[in-house]
């Protein structure tokens, strides 16, 4: 009879082969010791994988429960389990637990998904009360036998009876395995490993503990069961995972502009669940705004408004008993945390003493004891060279005060960064241009102080001591720094002291000539993990390089242009070999990473926006020895490439968990959330969504999502609320945190010394860089939502009885300005800002706005204008009066407007 059962099941699931197509049935494996399921595999799926964790089982977990006053502390792996049933397509396992409960658990292949039940029977008089029930998901362990992109992004979104998990390849193709609750099944708390709580009465300190899920416990009367579980199944790609979401009875949401928003932004979301939607809850109903606007293509549409800072939770009752949160987080207006943050840097993070080698550096500060540290004081942090000013956690904060100065200046920040750059940077940090060998090199860790002493090692030490200027994520944050002075020097001259315009353009091109120069140049030594010449530059995505066509443009308009074009060469040859050499061009210094998904967007944009030429011995490979020849150049690569970096950017990215440290986070997995990668990625997004996307709507929700998310770690207030949510206290106003915790008692990176709570990190490290794109990316987005109608993303749009539309800028930035329907135009201020408190008015072929004068005295500002639609004529007016457009290319246009007194009004039309 076994054998007829088997092979009935193995002839459905051939049939099931040849309808579904993308996968087979589960195929189930016992563990050798009978405990539960050793194997999961879909015959058809990412290569036939066993999804569950190399000498680990499904199957094991611990109860906790309550019997006639008598505590019972149970870990299933201590008791010897009874194999009920065993075959490919079912399993049944027994156990017999102390004060007569029995536990059976079961393994059933129902079409193509399995259900995992757990079902405890209670054998006596008594009521038992499960109070804390803890299930372990061995899925997604790093395999380093596979190549890094095979290995599984993991996803997991604790929300109630609305929880789930997925996982998928970070290549981003293929199928995609998603858990999600059975019955009354949730999930409520989480443990650092694949640890997973349905009940957590006793196991949540609600006197100490921040975790905000309620706790719940389970009584099961006499003689009665309990049974609770999981589902997994197969979903086609990451594009439908809403879909089936939604079919397992889930509460599915989009959320317009993001979870992390100001008092000011009008919330729009659409909310859909096969299960009645009984009631939205808000955590702080006289603060918050719901306004339930109907329904339309089968979701719930509302409208929320949030007055409280910090956390705002509103709870969804549904379904039969159930409940899901809605987690939001609220900061000031953006536009004063930019501002804030900027201001905190440079008065409270700049160390100004010239007894010590490090005068002007800018380092971390600890929001917990509210002190600067360095050099000589870092703290609980284990390594030196987070405090040192050569690496990314210090020096990302002169590069955010740079970027935020291009937009609003100020004398003082600005002072601030010519005082680094000064007494820091050059001739110290970073060799000067009569320093041989190697001009305009950086050197990194721990701190270019002891590496210029020698003490580490001479020239020629294998890339130690003094040569050790190898590492390439140093020199783009530095020629941007640069370059942005570049801007601020052209457009306020008056406020730079340390040099001008055409002195920081030329450290901004050296600086990006020695990124591919001397890293390249120094042979790595046996000490490093890396082997032979450091090519970084060339092979994998830095961070920030899309500044290297900004600076091969001012080159350009300079009259640079044999600087412009050896600057081009280098960068192109990175462009070819990323797209034509590597399969999978995307990773870092890090196994797995989401560096490179910034940059990775830009070599593609460059691929399909310029003409690249055949060349013959390009470059020469002194790793791979051998010449890089392209004697013909295959297109489709580009769109290859293209696609498969937009991939692994949204295999990783938090795209539908509608929790602020989730949704749009960089890494939605792991034990930290929100960090610098999250912007940087989410404006790769945005850019993708305005260039190439066909339908953009999705991709300007995925990206403005990331944009908001990291500025919840900025720790901003107002005297009511005591200057910050997370770290309270003036001297804290403006400071910010490195990553975002989700979990309790856990620790973020391999930062095991600080002790880490649910929420952000108490030091600021890497996240300015993440802020930096945070500004870079800033505008507003205007479309056509499928369920919400015209949205801004980005302000408060509303949308007369005509058709015309007004929009009040929130962005914070208030310089750009994206429109997708009916066509696209984008509208770019390269000075000065829309007016703050005036409207900007769009209609079907005109647009009207003002400008403010940010200056303060009577200049011209450039404003330009990009559409891929074919436009016969393009007109403005500035102030009544006619001003030329000049086209540059096809669908680029440019114009100067005259900005007297406070502002300027400008009418554009398009025909």
């Amino acid at each position: 009879m076994r054998i007829r059962n088997y092979l009935f099941f193995i002839v459905i699931g051939i049939m099931l082969c040849t309808v579904v197509g993308h996968a087979g049935i589960p195929i189930l494996k016992l563990d050798a010791k009978g405990r539960g399921v050793a194997s999961m595999t879909y015959d058809l799926s990412n290569g036939g994988r066993n999804y569950l964790n190399r000498n680990d089982y499904l199957g094991d977990l611990s109860v906790k429960y309550l019997l006639s006053g008598s505590v019972y502390v149970v870990k299933l792996s201590d008791f010897s389990p009874k194999v009920i049933f065993n075959d490919l397509q079912h399993i049944k396992i027994a156990w017999q637990l102390p004060g007569s409960v029995e536990l059976n658990q079961t393994f059933s292949v129902v079409g193509t998904e399995m259900d995992w039940n757990i079902t405890f029977r209670n054998g006596n008089r008594q009521s038992v009360e499960i109070t804390d029930l803890k299930i372990h998901i061995p899925i997604g362990e790093r395999d380093e036998t596979l190549p890094a992109k095979d290995n599984l992004a993991k996803h997991i979104f604790l929300n109630g009876h609305s929880s789930y998990i997925y996982w998928l390849p970070f290549h981003g193709q293929g199928n995609v395995l998603l858990m999600t609750m059975k019955d009354e099944t949730s999930l409520e708390y989480k443990e650092l490993g694949d640890y997973y709580y349905i009940c957590s009465k006793t196991s949540v300190d609600r006197t100490n503990d921040t975790w905000r899920i309620p706790s719940t416990s389970k009584v099961i009367l006499s003689n009665k069961s309990y049974t609770t579980g999981v589902n997994f199944s197969l979903v086609d790609s990451y594009n439908t995972i809403q879909d089936k979401l939604y079919d397992k009875g889930n509460i599915v949401a989009r959320i317009v502009p993001g979870m992390v928003v100001s008092p000011e932004m009008n919330v729009r979301c659409a909310i859909a669940s096969k299960q009645r939607i009984k009631l939205l809850e808000p955590e702080y109903p006289q603060q918050t705004q719901i306004v339930n606007k109907g329904k339309s293509n089968e979701k719930f549409l509302f409208d929320f408004k949030f007055s409280r800072l910090g956390e705002n939770t509103i709870t969804i009752q549904y379904g039969k008993g159930k409940t899901c949160y809605l987690n939001f987080y609220v900061i000031e207006p953006l536009e004063n945390v930019i501002k804030k943050r900027a201001s905190f840097i440079a008065t409270h993070q700049q160390h100004r003493d010239t007894t010590k080698w490090y005068n002007g550096l800018y380092s971390l500060w600890d929001m917990e004891n509210k002190e600067l540290l360095s050099p000589e004081n870092k703290g609980v942090l284990p390594y030196p060279y987070m405090v040192g000013g050569s690496d990314d956690p210090s020096n990302c904060k002169a590069l955010y005060l740079s970027e935020k100065n291009v937009v609003y200046p100020d004398k003082e920040e600005i002072a601030s960064l010519e005082y680094y750059e000064k007494n820091f940077v050059w001739g110290k940090l970073q060799r000067t241009d009569k320093e041989l060998p190697y001009p305009y090199g950086i050197y990194g860790c721990d701190n270019w102080y002891e590496l210029r002493n020698g003490g580490l090692g001479d020239y020629n030490s294998g890339g130690s001591g003094k040569e050790r200027m190898w590492r390439t994520y140093d020199y783009p944050t530095h020629f941007t720094i640069y370059y942005n002075l570049y801007r601020i020097a052209k457009d306020y001259p008056h406020l730079v002291n340390y040099l001008d315009a055409k002195g920081y353009l030329e450290r901004a091109y050296r600086t990006a000539m020695a990124y591919f120069e001397v890293p390249y140049n120094i042979f790595m030594g046996k000490q490093w993990a890396i082997r032979g010449w450091s090519d970084w530059a060339y092979k994998i995505g830095n961070f920030h390089e899309r500044y290297l066509l900004y600076i091969i443009q001012v080159l350009k308009e300079e009259g640079r242009n044999h600087e412009a074009e050896k600057l081009r060469k280098e960068w192109e040859k990175k462009v070819l070999y990323m797209i034509y050499d590597d399969p999978w061009p995307f990773g870092s210094e890090m196994f797995v990473d989401r560096t490179a998904f910034e940059s990775s967007y830009y070599v593609a944009e460059y691929a399909k926006h310029h003409k690249l030429v055949p060349q013959e011995q390009l470059w020469y490979d002194k790793n791979e020895h051998k010449w890089h020849t392209y004697k013909s150049l295959d297109t489709t690569k580009v769109d290859s490439f293209l696609k498969k970096q937009l991939d692994g950017n949204l295999a990783i990215r938090g795209l539908y968990e509608f929790d602020f440290n989730h949704l749009g986070t960089a890494w939605s997995g792991g034990k930290d959330n929100l960090d610098y990668m999250s912007q940087m990625g989410g404006v790769a997004l945005l850019d993708y969504a305005f260039r190439f996307a066909d339908v953009p709507e999705k991709y300007v929700n995925w990206g403005y999502n990331s944009l908001l998310s990291s500025w919840a770690l900025v720790n901003t207030g107002t005297q009511e609320t005591d200057y910050g949510y997370w770290y309270p206290g003036k001297m804290n106003d403006g400071a910010a945190g490195w990553v975002y915790s989700p979990y309790q008692h856990s620790y973020l990176w391999d930062l095991k010394s600080v002790k880490q709570r649910r929420g952000p990190l108490r030091y600021d490290g890497e996240i300015d860089h993440g802020l930096t794109s945070g500004i870079h990316g800033a505008g507003i987005y205007l479309l056509r939502d499928p369920d919400l109608g015209m949205v801004a993303y980005g302000g408060n749009a509303k949308v007369d009885k005509k058709g015309n539309v007004s929009i009040m800028p929130y962005d914070g930035i208030r310089r750009q300005l994206r429109i997708f329907t009916p066509v696209r135009i984008a509208v770019e201020l390269k000075k000065n800002g829309f007016m703050k408190e005036k409207p900007i008015f769009y209609k079907e072929n005109e647009l009207c706005f003002f400008i403010e004068n940010r200056e303060g005295k009577e200049h011209g500002t450039q404003i330009t204008i990009e559409t891929d639609a074919h436009l016969s004529h393009v007109s403005m007016l500035a102030s009544g009066k006619d001003v030329s457009v000049r086209e540059l290319s096809s669908g680029l246009y440019e114009a100067y407007i005259p900005v007297k007194g406070e502002m300027a009004d400008v009418k554009i039309r398009f025909q």
